[in-house]
Formats: structure tokens, C-alpha cells, sequence
């Protein structure tokens, strides 16, 4: 009997709990009555204006990927899934994936790591999985990701729009790839931004853009840029 030490479902679950209704469309808050976007601070390009209805839900993300495995398939046919199922859960979006190995198959030998390549719209997301020492009739893996995520361009505007479009009319982003491969949980350089009067005069604050095995996460960028 084989045990995987990695939760990957815990993982999607959360991510797609979220896009069904994260803090965005459970705030209570009012949007502000203003009519102007600020004057001061740089304005980013791309407005958003609507929810993306592609973000994924729990039966788009079923929907987006092959049948999952049966008892009778290979153990490395149903490592593939997992992997194409957390990478399609990290980019938001559905697309076109593909998986494959070193070697065409996944070593259970305990303490040698096999690396597998997942693709997904033409960028390359790196996973291992290696095998510990047997325990009695237990035989417990660990799938991990390799310290790379998938950004798409849909999955942050649509996750803007539905945390922040009910603290502000004016939510705009800057111009990003379709999808990008960048560093797990790290600053991507990308940024969105919200209209703020906290202190009676309207101003951008940008908002840091990262990407985890949940999907996209925003974190405090700058201060409100000055005029």
C-alpha cells in the first residue's frame, strides 16, 4: 500500500473554495460612491471592469483534465493526474496539459527522487516524487512541487476583480503574458492597483502579485504612490 505525505487535495480544494466565493465576494462593504479615478500616481494599463467567467470551479477543474486514473492504470499514470491536477489548480484557468517522467515511469525505490515535467500552455512546471522507507506493508511517497508556479493573465484579473471590487470602482492591473512560469510564492514583479480615499483624497495603492500551489495571492505593494 502506497501513502502520499503531500496533500494535494487539501491544496485544490482550498484554491477552488476560494474562487467560489473568496473574501472578495463575502466582504460586506460598500463600493465608495466615487466617479473619478484618482489623478495621482501612476496608472496602470489594463482596467478591470468584470468578473472572468473562466476562473475555475470545482467541476471546471474535473472538466479541464483526462479521466482520472483507475485501480487497473499504472502508479506513475496516477502520479501524472495529481501533478496535472495541481498545476491546472495553481494557474485558475483551464488549458491544455501534458505530463511525462524521467525514465517513463515514476521509481519506487526508497530515497531516489523522480523528476516529472508537467506542461501547460506551453510553460514547464518541474515536480518530484520520491519514496521513503517501507513501513510494514506501507510504502509513503512525497509528490512535491520544485519551487515553480503558473501565472496566468485571466486568473489575476478575475482574482483582483473578486477580492477587491467591493472596496473600489477603479481596479486596474499591468499588462502580463497569457501565462508565465515564475518563482513559488515570490514577488513576480507584476502589480495591480485599487483606487483608496482612506484619507479624503483618492490615490493608486499597487498591490504585489505572487502565485502558490493555492493559485494567486496578493500582498501589499507600495504605499499610496504620491502625486
Amino acid at each position: 500500500m502506497r501513502i502520499s505525505r503531500t496533500l494535494l487535495g487539501v491544496a485544490v480544494v482550498t484554491l477552488i473554495t476560494a474562487g467560489c466565493g473568496g473574501s472578495g465576494s463575502n466582504d460586506k462593504t460598500s463600493r465608495p460612491a466615487d466617479s473619478a479615478p484618482p489623478k495621482s500616481g501612476k496608472e496602470l494599463p489594463v482596467a478591470i471592469t468584470s468578473a472572468e467567467p473562466g476562473l475555475l470551479t470545482v467541476e471546471t477543474l474535473l472538466g479541464a483534465l483526462p479521466p482520472e486514473p483507475t485501480d487497473d492504470d499504472a502508479f506513475t499514470e496516477h502520479v501524472l493526474w495529481k501533478m496535472r491536477k495541481s498545476t491546472v489548480a495553481m494557474a485558475g484557468i483551464p488549458g491544455k496539459t501534458g505530463a511525462t517522467c524521467e525514465g517513463g515511469k515514476v521509481s519506487e525505490e526508497p530515497g531516489v527522487t523522480t523528476r516529472c515535467t508537467v506542461t501547460y500552455g506551453g510553460v514547464k512546471v518541474p515536480w518530484s516524487i520520491r519514496f521513503d522507507e517501507p513501513a510494514g506493508d506501507l510504502k509513503p511517497y512525497e509528490i512535491t512541487n520544485t519551487g515553480q508556479a503558473v501565472l496566468t493573465a485571466k486568473s489575476v484579473y478575475g482574482e483582483f476583480w473578486r477580492e477587491y471590487n467591493q472596496a473600489s470602482k477603479h481596479l486596474r492591473c499591468g499588462r502580463m503574458p497569457d501565462v508565465e512560469l515564475v518563482a513559488s510564492d515570490q514577488d513576480t514583479g507584476h502589480r495591480c492597483q485599487y483606487a483608496s480615499s482612506a484619507d479624503g483624497k483618492a490615490k493608486w495603492v499597487n498591490v504585489r502579485v505572487s502565485v502558490g500551489e493555492d493559485g494567486v495571492v496578493f500582498g501589499s505593494g507600495r504605499s499610496p504612490e504620491s502625486p
